[in-house]
Parts: structure tokens; sequence; C-alpha cells
């Protein structure tokens, strides 16, 4: 193959690099492109001798490519509705380092993202179609910040090479996997788990009327089955759960057999103080969930707002839980056991078992 024609952005016209770089895409050639993060190689999702060429540079790949766009509407109807807190993420980080997971209308996933790098987003309006863009490194070598470090095999590869300058960010994109309340981070890049957690986790709000008594059993037991039920694996970015009383005089302990029903499947309630439910934290959260549906029907009168957090009972199947307040140790062991199946079927809905 001959050498790569090369163009240098702070040198050349960058018209003349953008019309040489869609031609040999159209062409079904590779391009070696700049991004913020790290060099990536370039290909026409829609030519097949294109993805030949890819597989040669990335032969032991399983993953499928990730599509880089100059919007989502390039994707066209490809897409599922998206979740609320990949919509944020969205809102917050594109253009720039995260590359979404999102599930496609007809079935799978597709990695999507909108390159922060401004004449890279201008190819791909230029081009009109996605392009596959890996980064720019044979299997086991890192992701090349600048030209220099391209691999020599790489550049045999492709036709088109624009030398952009270093990186502006230094290292590769953010993958994740959003969910409607649970994330998966593929991979921690230039946007951390903290920032990803601070500004597009999710939040599960429990409800009863006190606060002293299910709903801060129901929060607990919640969180052990999500961590059961993920065993570990560092990879996802749970929600925060939070509870709150509509009917709470303040700030009052948990109640001495909530307590001890809690120790006796090895959770600690020492800790909670009672809180009553104001419309901020209600309206905040992704999910509000109610020990009976007199709840619900509270909350729903206190969120009329459009669109509104999904307002459920705790029990899946939309039964009441009774208030154990009063009741013998008995009772509220119970009660416990109760909630303690209800969150194991929550965890594995807001887990989305079956992505």
């Amino acid at each position: 193959m001959t050498a790569p024609r090369v163009f240098r952005l702070d040198q050349d016209d960058p018209g003349a690099a953008l019309e040489a770089a869609a031609a040999a895409l159209d062409a079904g050639e590779l391009v070696l492109l700049p991004t913020e993060t790290v060099y990536g190689v370039a290909a026409r999702e829609d030519r097949p001798e294109a993805r030949e060429r890819m597989a040669a540079l990335k032969p032991d790949r399983d993953a499928p490519f990730s599509r880089a766009v100059p919007s989502l509407e390039a994707l066209g109807e490809r897409l599922a509705p998206l979740p609320a807190a990949a919509a944020r993420m969205a809102a917050r980080w594109w253009p720039g380092p995260v590359t979404l997971v999102l599930r496609e209308r007809a079935g799978g996933t597709l990695g999507v993202r909108i390159p922060g790098h401004a004449w890279t987003r201008d190819l791909l309006a230029r081009v009109g179609v996605p392009l596959l863009l890996p980064s720019a490194n044979p299997p086991g070598h890192p992701a090349p910040l600048d030209l220099g470090a391209v691999d020599p095999h790489v550049l045999e590869l492709v036709s088109v090479v624009i030398d952009g300058g270093p990186s502006a960010l230094g290292d590769a994109s953010t993958v994740v996997a959003p969910g409607q309340l649970a994330h998966r981070v593929l991979r921690e890049g230039v946007v951390s788990r903290q920032d990803l957690r601070q500004h597009a986790g999710c939040r599960v709000l429990i409800v009863c009327s006190g606060n002293t008594c299910r709903s801060p059993m129901a929060a607990r037991l919640l969180g052990a089955a999500l961590s059961a039920q993920t065993r570990g694996d560092p990879s996802w970015l749970l929600p925060r759960i939070d509870s709150a009383g509509l009917a709470t005089a303040g700030s009052r302990s948990a109640s001495s057999e909530a307590v001890a029903a809690m120790e006796r499947r090895g959770l600690n309630l020492d800790d909670h103080l009672s809180r009553p439910l104001d419309h901020p934290q209600a309206a905040s959260a992704d999910l509000v969930l109610g020990m009976t549906y007199g709840h619900v029907a509270a909350l729903q009168d206190m969120l009329p707002s459009a669109p509104p957090p999904v307002i459920e009972t705790f029990d899946p199947d939309g039964g009441d839980v009774s208030d154990p307040f009063g009741g013998s140790q008995a009772v509220y062991e119970a009660c416990a056991t109760q909630l303690q199946s209800m969150a194991g079927a929550r965890a594995a809905a807001i887990l989305d078992v079956d992505r």
C-alpha cells in the first residue's frame, strides 16, 4: 500500500483535509483522525471493504465497534428512547469524552459518541453516515495521544492521516451503559465514576408515614439486595437510596424493633434519623416508592408536574405493606421478611437483569 497522505491541521488547509478524508472514507478506505481523547481510525459503517480493513487492524476484538456521529439525529430511528440518565449524560458530556452504550429498537446495543474535536465533527457532518472510530492502536498497545505515538502497522493500513497535534485530554473516553436506574461503567477514562455519579447518578426514594419503620428498613434491604445481585462487580454504578416520611414530626431514630430486625439480617439501622418528605426531595428522585397505595396517591398529588418521577408501590405487584408501628418484635420480623422479598424483586428490576 502506498504511503498515506498527511495533513497537518496547524499548517495545511483544513477544508482540503476534510475533502481528502471524506473521499477516502467514501472509497472504503481508512483514515487516521484526531479526537480530544486519543487518535482513532475511522471507517464508514456502510462500506464492507472498510470493515475488512478495520478487522485487520483489530483482529482480536470481541466487542462491536462504537459509532461516531455529529448528532443523535444521524442515527435516525435506530435507537430506542434514551433513559433519563442517558439524556443527562449526553447533555453534560456531548460533544465530548463519553461513549454511551445505548439500546437499539431492533434489539441489541450500540456504542455512540459525539466527539469533542471540532474538525472531526465537521468530517462526520460532511460524510453524512456514522463512522466506526476505534482507537488507533493494535491489540495490546496503548492508544496514541499524538501522531508520533501511532504504530507503523496502523499507518500502513490507512490512506489519509490527519495530524491534529497532541490530544487535548490525554486519555480515552469513558464508556457507560446507562440503564433506567443503574449504569455499567465499562471503561473509566476522562470522566470519572465520581463525576458520573454526581451529575448523572440515579436516586430512589422510599416513602412511608413516619420514616421510622417501613421505609428505612426497605431502603437498607434494597441496598443489600443490589449489592448481593451485583456481587461486588465494580463496573456497576448503583442508585442512591433514601427514605422519608409523609407524616413524620421531625428527626427521630428508627424504632428499636426495626433496628433489631435489621440486625438479624446483618444490616445496621442505628444511624437512621427520620426526615419529612418535601417537594424538592421527591421531585429530584428518579423513582419514588410508597409502602401503600395511599402513599402513592399522596405522592402523585404532590408531584403533578410533567414529567414527574416514576411513582409506584415498593411491592412490584402493587400490594400494601402494613405499618408495624406499635406491634411486637414478631410483627416487625414479619414485615422485614416481606420487605426483603420485595427488595430482591425491586433490585432485579433496577439492574435490568435481562439487558
